[in-house]
């Protein structure tokens, strides 16, 4: 098969965009974010929560307390880093089948606490800078009183640029 030259295809792919997105200043958190957000307590055993971040296929969640104020992030490299801790002290004990014992390890025991967010009503522009500069995914978006409304991804950007829903 030859290559086409991209004016020799039978449509675009640099078409031009009918409708013309708001400039990302202007465009704020709360209407790119979502909304559904899947967060734990910071009482959840590991176990659960990786079963949680396997089933809705992500890679990390917001910890919540019980007003719903971000308290952390668990991600799966927080589990990881866990259980690599554990195998280098010798402190897990194995099981016949070669799985791990889990001994009733937190969120809390492992989450992150220092986590960078978003407040809502910040602009997508302000939003974006934030995330690359800090070489993140996603950030939690939350109100004056530190409750999570939303969280903002990489993913949610793109849609947003894409024009999807």
């Amino acid at each position: 098969m030859r290559a086409m030259p991209l004016n020799d295809l039978p449509y675009s792919l640099f078409e031009e965009e009918t409708e013309s997105l708001p400039a990302p200043a202007l465009c704020t958190v709360d209407e790119v974010m979502a909304r559904e957000v899947l967060a734990v307590r910071p009482d959840i055993d590991l176990r659960t929560a990786a079963e949680l971040m396997l089933e809705h296929s992500i890679s990390g969640m917001p910890v919540v307390d019980e007003e719903n104020r971000l308290v952390g992030m668990l991600s799966k490299t927080d589990l990881v880093r866990h259980r690599l801790e554990d195998d280098v002290e010798a402190s897990v004990e194995l099981l016949p089948t070669g799985q791990h014992f889990v001994d009733g390890t937190t969120a809390a025991d492992v989450m992150t606490r220092q986590v960078l967010t978003v407040p809502e009503g910040s602009s997508l522009a302000m939003a974006a800078k934030i995330m690359a500069t800090a070489g993140v995914h996603r950030v939690p978006v939350v109100n004056p009183t530190g409750a999570l409304v939303g969280q903002l991804s990489t993913t949610d950007i793109v849609r947003w640029v894409a024009g999807l829903p």
